[in-house]
């Protein structure tokens, strides 16, 4: 599958669009400190956002514009 199609957390939104790393509804900033110890890592496909690989810049940029909405397609501000 696809990487921006893979749901590995489970919960019904697929990985390109879901930062709410600890699964509260909703995306705050618990979740960054989830992403932060990653920055650099490859092989964390729930928080590389942009599929490429490894969890980045473009990873914590992402969950930024997510911050105080919920995860799934409807929070997203800008692709």
């Amino acid at each position: 599958a696809n990487a921006d199609q893979r749901d590995s957390n489970g919960d019904g939104f697929g990985n390109r669009c879901d930062p709410d790393f600890n699964g509260n509804g909703i995306v705050d900033p618990m979740d960054f400190s989830m992403i932060k110890p990653m920055l650099g890592q490859p092989g964390h496909p729930d928080q590389d956002l942009n599929g490429n690989g490894i969890v980045d810049p473009g990873d914590i940029s992402i969950t930024k514009s997510f911050l105080g909405k919920p995860p799934g397609p409807k929070g997203v501000i800008a692709p």
